[in-house]
Order: C-alpha cells, then sequence, then structure tokens
C-alpha cells in the first residue's frame, strides 16, 4: 500500500495537469502515467524485497533420543511415564536378564575357581621350595661323604674301601640329579603361581566383566538429560532393538551451551545479500497471542550454510542427471536471539516468519542517497511484518479456516 502511494506521483502529476489544461481525464489521457507508475512500483517493490528478504520457512528444530533396547527380550518393569523428567543414568525399563544372570553366575564361579587355583599354586610354590632345601641338603651329606673317601684314597688309608667310595659317588651323583629336579618343580610351580594362575584369572574376571556388561544392557537407562515422549511400551512387549521403532523417545533439555535457534531458508537470490550479523525479526506461530506481547522477537543471523541441500548426491549406480532434481534449492541460515530471556518463549518444532533487514548496503549504492533509502525502508518492511502477524493470529484463532 505505502509502496503505491509513493510511486502514484507520475499518475498524480497527469490528472493536475490536465485538470490545469481543462481536458477530459480519460483512460487514453493518463494510460502512460499508469504505466510508469506501474513500473515504478514494480521497480520499488522489487529494490526492498531483495535488500530486506522474509521467508515463511522458519522453523525452531530439536533433536530428539530414540530408546532402544541393546539386548531385544520381553519387558519386565517400566519405570518412567510419558512427559516425565528424566537424568542420565534414571532406569528407564528392564528386560528379562535370566540367561544373562545365569551367564553371570557361570562367571563368578569361574573367578572363584581361578583365585583357588592361584592358591593352590602358592601352596606347591612352597612345597617346592621346602623339596629344594631339603634335596640340596641331602647333596651336601652326599658331597661330605664322597669328599671323605677321595681323602682316604689320596692317604691310602687302610680304613679306604672302594665299594664304599663308589657307593658315594653314586649316591652325590643321584643327589645332584635330585636338587636339579626340585629346582625344575620349583620354576614350574613359580611359573604357575606367577602368570598361569594370574592369567586364568584375569580371563575369568574378563569374562564376568562381559557378562556383567551383557546383563546391564537388560536395565535401559537415560542417556541425556530430557523428558520422555511418545512412550509405547508396556510390560509384557518385546522390546525393539532399531531405532527406527524405539519404545520411547528422549527431548534434550536446553542448556546453556546449547540454546535455541531458528533455521530459516531464503531463496538464493538473497544470497548476495544476506551476511552473517544481519538484524531480523522473527514471529513464531506459538508465539502470537492477541496483545501481540512478545510476538515479534528480534534476532541475528549468526551462520549461514555454505552448500545448498538439493545438490547434495550419493552414490547411486547411475549418472547425475541434474533434471531430476527440480526442487529450488535454499539458502538455509541460522538466527539467534538477540536477548537470552526470550530462550523460553521458542518452542520446539514451531513454524516462524523470519524477516531480515538490510541496515549496512555495501557495493555501488554504498553512501548514496538510495542506499540510505532503502536502508530506511527496513522499517516499512517492520510495519508489514506486523501486519502479517496479525493476519497470522486472525487465521491461527480459526478466522478463514485455519484454526
Amino acid at each position: 500500500m505505502i509502496e503505491l502511494i509513493l510511486t502514484s506521483f507520475p499518475l498524480l502529476f497527469r490528472i493536475v495537469y490536465l485538470r490545469f489544461r481543462k481536458k477530459a481525464i480519460t483512460v487514453y489521457n493518463i494510460h502512460r502515467a499508469v504505466f510508469v507508475w506501474f513500473l515504478l512500483f514494480l521497480a520499488l517493490v522489487f529494490t526492498i524485497e531483495y535488500y530486506h528478504p522474509e521467508t515463511h520457512s522458519g522453523i525452531v528444530p530439536f533433536r530428539i533420543v530414540p530408546v532402544v533396547a541393546e539386548n531385544g527380550g520381553t519387558v519386565t518393569s517400566l519405570h518412567v511415564k510419558a512427559g516425565q523428567d528424566v537424568e542420565p543414568g534414571d532406569l528407564l525399563f528392564t528386560v528379562d536378564d535370566s540367561s544373562e544372570a545365569a551367564a553371570v553366575g557361570v562367571a563368578e564361579s569361574q573367578v572363584e575357581q581361578a583365585r583357588e587355583q592361584i592358591t593352590v599354586a602358592r601352596s606347591q610354590v612352597r612345597e617346592a621350595r621346602a623339596a629344594v632345601d631339603s634335596a640340596q641338603a641331602a647333596l651336601d651329606i652326599a658331597n661330605v661323604q664322597l669328599s671323605n673317601q677321595e681323602k682316604l684314597r689320596e692317604e691310602k688309608s687302610p680304613a679306604f674301601a672302594l665299594d664304599r667310595y663308589l657307593r658315594a659317588q653314586d649316591d652325590q651323583k643321584e643327589r645332584t640329579a635330585a636338587v636339579a629336579q626340585a629346582q625344575a618343580n620349583l620354576e614350574t610351580a613359580s611359573l604357575q603361581a606367577d602368570k598361569l594362575a594370574p592369567t586364568a584369572l584375569a580371563t575369568a574376571e574378563a569374562s564376568l566383566g562381559q557378562a556383567q556388561v551383557e546383563l546391564d544392557k537388560t536395565r535401559i537407562k537415560a542417556s541425556v538429560a530430557g523428558r520422555i515422549e511418545q512412550l509405547t511400551l508396556n510390560v509384557g512387549d518385546r522390546a525393539a532393538e532399531v531405532a527406527i521403532n524405539p519404545a520411547m523417545v528422549i527431548v534434550p533439555h536446553r542448556t546453556a551451551d546449547d540454546p535455541a535457534e531458528i533455521v530459516a531458508g531464503f531463496t538464493q537470490v538473497n544470497r548476495s545479500v544476506i551476511r552473517i550479523g544481519m538484524p531480523a525479526e522473527v514471529a513464531c506461530a506459538s508465539n502470537i497471542n492477541n496483545g501481540m506481547h512478545d510476538s515479534v522477537l528480534p534476532a541475528r543471523i549468526v551462520r549461514i550454510q555454505e552448500s545448498i541441500a538439493t545438490g547434495q548426491i550419493v552414490p547411486t549406480g547411475k549418472l547425475l542427471q541434474p533434471s531430476e532434481r527440480m526442487g529450488r534449492g535454499e539458502v538455509v541460515v541460522h538466527l539467534k536471539l538477540e536477548h537470552p530471556e526470550h530462550q523460553s518463549l521458542l518452542v520446539n518444532g514451531s513454524r516462524c516468519l523470519v524477516q531480515a533487514y538490510t541496515t549496512r548496503i555495501s557495493g555501488s549504492l554504498a553512501d548514496t542517497a538510495l542506499g540510505e533509502i532503502i536502508e530506511a525502508w527496513a522499517l516499512e518492511k517492520a510495519i508489514i511484518m506486523r501486519m502479517k502477524v496479525w493476519v497470522m493470529l486472525a487465521t491461527g484463532a480459526g478466522l478463514g479456516g485455519a484454526g
């Protein structure tokens, strides 16, 4: 409406001129003025819409965490309700754990057996050391007896007897072999106590840990803080193991490090005027009220997606044909509210009207009168946006069949 009034001066001048010349005002007399009026209107609207783009495709995105059982089974207990807030580690539901509990019991018995084997191995080490000491003592006696016989032989003593000397040699050899055997037994017992038995215990404990992990999988717990939604599970149901059919979903709570944002898609033509830091206003359908209080929120563009989604490709086994992708891709921008206290007003998934404003024109129009007019025209766009919000209120309330 404002654009029509501002661009109507050619027609007004023509009418004033015809009045002044006292000529009849006919369609033939003013058709050129009407045509010029139309061209000026189009030029003004195009310029304003180009430098102050808007879109109705804004949304408040949010993520969900599907909850599924890692091990399928019959649900034995349910510990949450739809709409309930949960924290990380809270128990959600359990499934039948009879086989997993039995496996844990077997693993625990194997651990206990391995520990007893370590005790036995250590006892065997002590026995082997005592056997080595005993064999060494017997060898020392045999060495003394052999030494005495060799001394008698060297002295050619009448007490020397060859058979005794030979028996002393055989006894010394036998005791030496006994000591070697006892030392070998000690080494074997030490290896069993220091290496093999602890390894067996570690293996049994690892098996117990694995069995415990499988048992813990029957107790499904929350991984994030959020609210339970879309709870479709009941005791006695079969718990699904795939995310496409979850038992429930958790909508994570917003944190200070992850505030809500608005994502909007502008036409590719607007890519040349959209800038990071560009001021904007957001009107989400879920915030509009009859008092228009906190319905239009100031925001700012914080990120622009460099790629356009319609151009993405994946290997399909056939060559890409651009004509098959007829969708008009959008330039995706991310906006954040200027005032943190407005964060609580955003509703997850809400549809929003986004109006961006060019307040600093660059290029050939910078520091020109036309550039300043275009920048100042943001006020008119802000007014029109509020008129659109009134229309959204009327239609959303049921007027016009959109309730």
